[in-house]
């Protein structure tokens, strides 16, 4: 957990540090090293790479275990995530990410349709519905085409997220899947 912990702190600094606003321009490269040295500090080595809005690390524990993080342009697919994607829906750049660790794994992918969001709810609420005999269904509707959908099964530990959200003139789909690594 304490590596999973360093790799989501660590997206924070580059989501602060890894930024260009202002006239303020900081090299990938030093980013890269910079987030490098802070982790080995506890014994973790890593591996950070930053490239054109991405971000791609691998992280090794003192204790020998390895995980890796990619946001902003990570291979997300719809077995990854367990449903499919809405038909027609477009991937919003720079919002996919997948974090697999020795305890299990988490995908997210952002996409966005031009359909009505209480359209793309209804086909994800009945996909999640043919799905969910002995797991747990969750719905909840904020108003303004603003629906969040949630599967969980104890089981095999694993749960789906979605969210659907009304944008202007499109409507934002962002799928989160979680699984555990079975013991």
């Amino acid at each position: 957990m304490k590596s999973v912990a360093a790799i989501l702190g660590v997206a924070a600094l580059l989501s602060l540090g890894g930024c260009k606003k202002a006239g303020e321009a900081v090299s990938e490269k030093a980013t890269e090293k910079a987030i490098e040295s802070a982790l080995q500090k506890d014994g973790t080595q890593a591996k950070v790479d930053i490239a054109g809005g991405s971000v791609r690390m691998t992280t090794t524990d003192a204790s020998g275990k390895t995980s890796e993080y990619q946001m902003g342009s990570a291979a997300v697919t719809e077995k990854d995530v367990g449903v499919p994607f809405y038909p027609g829906a477009k991937a919003l750049e720079g919002q996919s990410s997948r974090l697999t660790t020795p305890d299990g794994s988490t995908v997210s992918i952002g996409l966005r349709s031009g359909d009505a969001p209480e359209k793309v709810a209804g086909f994800y609420r009945d996909h999640l519905k043919a799905l969910s005999e002995g797991k747990q269904f969750v719905e909840m509707s904020g108003g303004e085409g603003n629906t969040m959908l949630a599967l969980s099964d104890e089981k095999s530990q694993s749960a789906v997220q979605v969210v659907i959200d009304k944008a202007d003139a499109e409507t934002q789909i962002q799928i989160v899947a979680q699984r555990r690594t079975p013991k």
